[in-house]
């Protein structure tokens, strides 16, 4: 049996199962990366899987999925059933750290942090325990259906900016897209029209550095993905980006009414250098130049909601 440390340090136990090389998606980027800053900050941290972002006072315990069942019937999403390696924890520093997405308190551990990544879903959310405390990624309304009182903003994200910059290329010309999700039936049709190159195999062809390379060709950037990760870094890398904002889409994450103002206010990540619909495009070309340094605000202020997160904990074990 492991015995978690009792250091004089907090033991954040995030319910996380899978490396970038079993699942690559944002919600996971976000919580390996939220280990890494936790740890930084001098605590202990545990996963279920091996770490992306390597610390000292990061550790693995062993899991192993034991049941896979057809979790909506409508959808037919998968869900799992997971077994892990025995531990030992002191109830007072000890926080398990679930998502969204997760039944129930699968740890038993009594200090609970709830991290709204995305939105919530009424039947998993009626299995929670009364006394956890909510936290969301960013400020939008729309995570925070449903809660009671939300403790704040906890936010983990890699812009990655050493990576992803504007090479200033000269040739680079036409249309690249991520169509793998929230799309319209007619949105192969649309970026075909467009003799635009498709980027949806990004996670086979080198991640970061290929997708910046591919930034750094074309002119312009297409995703009717609105909560995607990718337009904000197209812009960082010069290109000139469209989110779509098309009627009939029931994909999409908001109504064909939404403004571009509207969605910047929930978006802050694509304030500058991002066009809601194409009619928006003059304002991205316009506040290009906006978005590294915006970023690197936003950057320190996501750094600024590790630190609430991890300042409540120790108020609340009385570290």
């Amino acid at each position: 049996m492991i015995e978690l440390k009792n250091n004089g340090k907090l033991n954040f136990v995030l319910y996380l199962h899978y490396n970038f090389e079993e699942v690559l998606t944002g919600g996971i980027i976000a919580y390996h990366y939220l280990a890494y800053q936790i740890a930084q900050k001098g605590h202990n941290v545990y996963m279920f899987t091996e770490p992306h972002y390597k610390h000292k006072n990061i550790h693995s315990i062993k899991s192993w999925r034991t049941q896979r069942f057809i979790e909506n019937d409508s959808t037919g999403k998968e869900g799992e059933a997971r077994q892990w390696e025995a531990f030992f924890y002191y109830h007072d520093n000890t926080i398990a750290v679930y998502t969204q997405d997760e039944y129930s308190n699968p740890l038993g551990i009594n200090n609970v942090a709830r991290w709204m990544v995305y939105d919530p879903l009424d039947h998993i959310r009626e299995t929670w325990g009364e006394n956890e405390y909510y936290f969301t990624y960013g400020d939008q309304k729309r995570l925070r259906t449903g809660l009671d009182k939300v403790e704040g903003s906890l936010v983990a994200m890699d812009f990655h900016l050493d990576i992803f910059k504007n090479e200033n290329n000269p040739n680079r010309k036409g249309f690249c897209h991520i169509l793998h999700k929230h799309n319209t039936p007619q949105s192969h049709t649309f970026v075909q029209e467009l003799n635009s190159t498709s980027l949806d195999d990004w996670k086979k062809k080198g991640v970061w550095e290929y997708m910046a390379k591919e930034f750094n060709q074309h002119e312009y950037f297409i995703t009717y993905d609105q909560l995607s990760f990718w337009p904000q870094i197209a812009a960082l890398c010069g290109c000139k980006v469209i989110v779509m904002n098309v009627l009939d889409n029931p994909q999409a994450y908001y109504p064909y009414s939404t403004t571009p103002e509207q969605y910047r206010e929930e978006n802050p990540l694509k304030k500058y250098g991002v066009a809601f619909g194409f009619e928006d495009l003059q304002w991205a070309i316009d506040t290009q130049h906006l978005v590294r340094p915006h970023l690197e605000e936003m950057n320190r202020q996501n750094e600024e909601t590790v630190d609430n997160f991890v300042k409540f904990w120790e108020n609340q074990c009385n570290l």
